[in-house]
């Protein structure tokens, strides 16, 4: 499979490669306005002018992570190159869903997005290493350190490319993800025959199943009158989401979990990037280093808020005890490392990372 996309992306890059040369085309993407060609990238900057088109999926909200690092992305660019940079952004999916926008990217006609790793996945396995259950250990810091600080991530980002034709520009960070029911969690055993509503995503469906629940696929839209309903006993959800849905209404206990971060990457077509003078690219990608920073510290800050929250309004705040959930999940973590070098490597990195803590 990897080597038919690696095929596709190939036929994909020529086919634009040839458009352009046809076109004549310069701008950063099939919307964008610029005045210099590409081989005039070299080039004085103040030469160049572009509009950058960045979409998302998740609605504009100025507290959430996808906006805060959309905003940052936005404001370093425009500032950075004294305006002749601007990027335009499109919150809840107004440019298409998350696949849309992922083959948007390989086509040049969308310059920026965030998208998350489950959606990547479809796209290619490297980033499945993301999805493993509970190997941060709730240390959204120890997973900072090793796909931001360290090495493995920029090595993910680059393979990340090598399959699909766009670029990693950075990581983004969410609040870690937490189980909500209306009983008390206090062991595996609480965890069989539970029907939890989880992300329609094969491997997050095969976690919960090696634990014990029964997974139901539903919209996100739908947690909140399935469980009015009890069509679900649960769900998983960060804290702040659940804030922002109400989900106090509906839902008694939230035992912590912190199975797996929604992790985002911030992405962005080669096509607008290639485009850009080298040192418009740089601060592209500084941009997105200041965005990772932005969504981090918006994470920590919101998530010990969003659960106070919900404390406030009537929630049971619970432990578990780790112990044999770990080992569950255990043969779904290494059977993805035995047959995705990336998600060994990745693994490896985390245990180092949260050992050291």
């Amino acid at each position: 499979m990897k080597a038919m996309k690696k095929f596709l992306a190939l036929l994909l890059a020529l086919a634009m490669s040839v458009a352009l040369v046809a076109c004549g085309g310069n701008s950063a993407s099939g919307s964008s306005d610029t005045k210099t060609d590409a081989s005039d990238n070299n080039g004085a900057d103040e030469d160049y002018t572009a509009t950058l088109k960045l979409a998302w999926t998740v609605g504009y909200d100025e507290k959430h992570p996808y906006t805060v690092s959309a905003e940052t992305f936005k404001q370093y660019v425009e500032e950075k190159t004294d305006g002749r940079i601007t990027v335009d952004l499109y919150a809840g999916g107004q440019l298409g869903g998350d696949a849309d926008m992922m083959e948007m990217l390989q086509l040049g006609t969308l310059d920026v997005a965030v998208t998350s790793t489950p959606t990547i996945a479809n796209f290619t396995d490297v980033m499945v290493g993301c999805d493993m259950p509970y190997i941060w250990k709730n240390d959204l810091g120890a997973m900072y350190s090793v796909l931001t600080d360290g090495e493995v991530g920029r090595q993910l980002l680059d393979r990340l490319q090598e399959e699909t034709g766009i670029v990693g520009v950075s990581f983004l960070y969410q609040p870690f993800r937490h189980i909500f029911t209306n009983k008390a969690i206090t062991s595996l055993a609480d965890f069989q025959g539970l029907k939890l509503r989880c992300m329609q995503t094969p491997v997050h469906q095969e976690i919960f199943s090696t634990l014990g629940m029964s997974p139901v696929a539903l919209p996100y839209n739908d947690i909140y009158s399935a469980m009015q309903n009890h069509t679900i006993d649960g769900f998983e959800s960060d804290a702040v989401g659940a804030v922002t849905s109400k989900f106090y209404e509906v839902a008694s206990n939230l035992t912590i979990s912190a199975h797996f971060n929604n992790t985002m990457v911030l992405l962005m077509s080669d096509k607008a990037l290639s485009a850009m003078p080298e040192a418009d690219q740089q601060i592209c990608m500084e941009a997105g280093e200041a965005a990772a920073k932005a969504s981090y510290d918006c994470s920590v800050a919101n998530n010990d808020a969003a659960i106070q929250t919900l404390k406030d309004n009537g929630m049971t705040v619970s432990e578990i005890d780790m112990t044999d959930i770990y080992a569950a999940v255990q043969p779904v973590i290494d059977k993805y490392s035995e047959s995705i070098p990336e998600v060994k490597t990745l693994v490896e990195a985390a245990a180092a990372a949260t050992t050291n803590d």
